[in-house]
């Protein structure tokens, strides 16, 4: 893992996700970008209603440039002290477009491994901290995306659930899932969610095997074991795993068909978002 990309907006919880990211990068021996996606208030909807001095895109761009010059500057600080092993290379870019164009740019020509974005605290109208554009990166996001709680403060990382339903590409997922876990020698949980009883020798257990004996023959990681959780909701059962203090991050893959798809139905990721201090990396179908 190379380059970790971190949307920010200059907030407080994406000034967190940003040292969050950081912290991260160190231990990963990756490098970070910052980015922000510019948005020309001209362009806005509400541009025509509203009477306000519009600024031009040049005086726009020059003043995120030196705000993200700024955060780059004081990531430095925190991440180059005399005792840190690695020293991440900070870089920053902006770019006019929505949250999702922009990152899936850079996500493409920048070749980057990972995006880490935060989440806002909890309430009843909690939204991802990037907004509607949340649902839309999950959809398209062609590399994981990692969201962190307002509340999270980084700690090495010692356990990490994956809930799975077998699918196919959960396989490329736990690879990856690997790889994050080895830098820091990680425990992974994958973890099965289920309202059913597994069988010794029914199609669920038969399901299990198969995934399980893929992964060994897939992966070279030695610190991985198999649970599952039997709950009769799968929400509730997201919850009570992003709850239990002994996991520093819960990981999954989104499919729009099949067991796990359902909590991005509804608000149903922002419901389990609004719950957990814990990060939770998705990883979408591409």
């Amino acid at each position: 893992m190379k380059k970790i990309l971190i949307p920010t907006d200059f907030s407080v919880p994406a000034e967190n996700a940003a040292r969050y990211g950081l912290e991260l990068a160190k231990g990963l021996k990756a490098d970070v970008l910052l980015c922000n996606a510019i948005k020309v208030p001209a362009d806005a909807p509400m541009a025509a209603q509203v009477a306000w001095p519009l600024m031009d895109y040049a005086d726009l761009k020059r003043e995120v440039t030196g705000d993200l010059d700024e955060m780059v500057k004081m990531l430095t600080d925190l991440s180059c002290s005399p005792e840190a092993e690695h020293c991440p290379d900070l870089s920053f870019e902006a770019s006019a477009g929505t949250v999702c164009e922009v990152v899936s740019s850079l996500v493409k020509h920048r070749k980057i491994d990972l995006v880490v974005m935060g989440i806002a605290g909890a309430g009843g109208l909690t939204q991802f901290l990037l907004g509607s554009n949340s649902k839309e990166m999950i959809e398209k996001a062609e590399s994981p995306v990692l969201f962190v709680p307002f509340e999270a403060s980084f700690k090495k990382l010692r356990k990490i659930a994956f809930a799975t339903d077998f699918g196919e590409q959960d396989i490329v997922s736990l690879q990856f899932i690997a790889e994050l876990a080895q830098a820091f020698e990680a425990q992974i949980t994958i973890v099965h969610i289920t309202d059913k009883e597994v069988a010794p020798d029914g199609k669920l257990q038969n399901k299990i095997d198969a995934f399980l004996d893929r992964a060994a023959l897939t992966i070279n990681y030695p610190h991985i074991k198999f649970e599952y959780v039997w709950n009769i909701d799968i929400d509730n059962g997201l919850e009570w795993l992003a709850e239990q203090e002994h996991m520093d991050m819960v990981a999954l893959c989104h499919r729009r068909h099949g067991l796990l798809g359902r909590i991005f139905r509804g608000s149903h990721t922002q419901k389990l978002s609004r719950h957990t201090k814990i990060p939770l990396l998705v990883f979408s179908q591409k």
